[in-house]
């Protein structure tokens, strides 16, 4: 019987529906693999041990708080109590056979330098082992002190893979070092092939239907210095869309797509346009929910991929670079609206509504493209780590 093979998959939870997409198609990927695979979760606040144990993972046995890093030394201890800990599901870090590192955009200056450095020196740990490190699609950067380069040059010199999601990405890890090796790949969202499953959660909703998604991301204190008048403009925004859409005969439906912040934003935008406000715990319900619609407006980037994957047009409003490239994948690039307010968001929607039939031909066929190049994504992660 092989021995199973300990994949730890980090970077993802259970809370925020783009995250436990990227856990699912994480999964799906590795059950190609010849030998049995055992899923590793890290214990979080939205990763909660019921739905850990209902994976049959296996905890992480790691310490980190601050600059302090215990979880190398937890890998010394004595084989008999690593072998104890094995009893109570628990693995350390020497145990794990794999990373996938499935964060989706955690590395640059928007994030502390000390998760930047943390993440290098244990890729370098893996490397030094002969252990595969493996950085799934997602957006990086960008990389302006020196520090931060720095701790950036030893993880492109040590992953065995790291996947760059766009263009912009990768120059930004060609500001770190200009010269990239072999094992820096461009390639899309991984989540584009993951099949939509309808379960008992979607409502029924008689006639046809948009699909809005709002992200408190776009609007919140910690990313925006005047995150109170954009949150203003932002419900004034998708209220405004709403209200279009419903005198175009479509109802409107807000997916909150994260959790308790998305929720009050929902209530917000719903108090001024007639709108449906949804939660769907299955991220692929929530899926089959947004493949269903007419079309969608989403402010998760997850939100659009589930739309345009499925062919469902769909206007992107942006807060990262990653939103724009996402969208050239899908040739929806014109209708990534970066600088929101009632007039671009209205001016994008008619452009939407006009060209719809032609839109959904294009999408269905870009979606077709890219579920090819996540198919080629996974053969050379499988070369890499074989």
């Amino acid at each position: 019987m092989n021995k199973p093979l300990f994949v730890e998959i980090k970077g993802v939870q259970f809370r925020n529906k783009g995250a436990y997409l990227m856990l699912l198609a994480c999964l799906q990927g590795l059950k190609q693999l010849p030998r049995p695979v055992e899923l590793v979760l890290s214990p979080g606040p939205n990763l909660p041990y019921p739905e850990r144990a209902r994976l049959g993972a296996w905890q992480k046995l790691s310490f980190r708080r601050g600059g302090l890093d215990l979880t190398p030394l937890i890998g010394k201890l004595p084989g008999a109590v690593q072998r104890l800990f094995n009893r109570y599901g628990m693995l350390s870090e020497r145990q794990v056979d794999l990373v996938l590192e499935a964060s989706g955009f955690a590395y640059g200056d928007q994030w502390p330098l000390r998760f930047l450095q943390n993440t290098a020196k244990e890729v370098v740990r893996f490397a030094k082992a002969g252990k595969p490190f493996v950085f799934m699609p997602q957006a990086f950067g960008p990389f302006t002190s020196a520090d931060s380069k720095a701790a950036m040059r030893d993880i492109i010199q040590h992953a065995r893979l790291i996947f760059v999601r766009d263009p912009v990405s990768l120059q930004h890890l060609q500001s770190c070092m200009p010269t990239l090796p072999d094992s820096v790949v461009l390639t899309p969202d991984f989540t584009v092939s993951l099949t939509a499953r309808a379960n008992h959660e979607i409502p029924s909703i008689q006639g046809p239907y948009a699909a809005l998604i709002p992200n408190n991301k776009v609007v919140s204190k910690f990313n925006h210095a005047n995150a109170e008048q954009q949150r203003f403009d932002y419900i004034a925004a998708f209220a405004a869309a709403a209200n279009k859409l419903t005198a175009e005969g479509m109802q409107c439906v807000l997916v909150n797509h994260e959790g308790k912040e998305d929720a009050q934003l929902c209530e917000e935008i719903a108090a001024k346009a007639a709108c449906t406000i949804i939660q769907i715990e299955d991220p692929l319900a929530v899926k089959a929910f947004i493949g269903k619609a007419e079309l969608a407006i989403s402010s998760r980037f997850h939100g659009a991929v589930n739309a345009l994957s499925q062919g469902v047009p769909c206007i992107a409003t942006s807060w990262s670079h990653k939103y724009h490239a996402m969208m050239s994948d899908f040739g929806m690039g014109d209708y990534c609206v970066a600088e929101l307010s009632e007039q671009s968001l209205l001016s994008a929607l008619q452009h939407l509504l006009d060209s719809k039939t032609i839109l959904e031909t294009e999408v269905k066929q870009r979606a077709a493209l890219l579920k090819q190049q996540n198919s080629a994504m996974w053969q050379r992660l499988y070369q890499a780590i074989s």
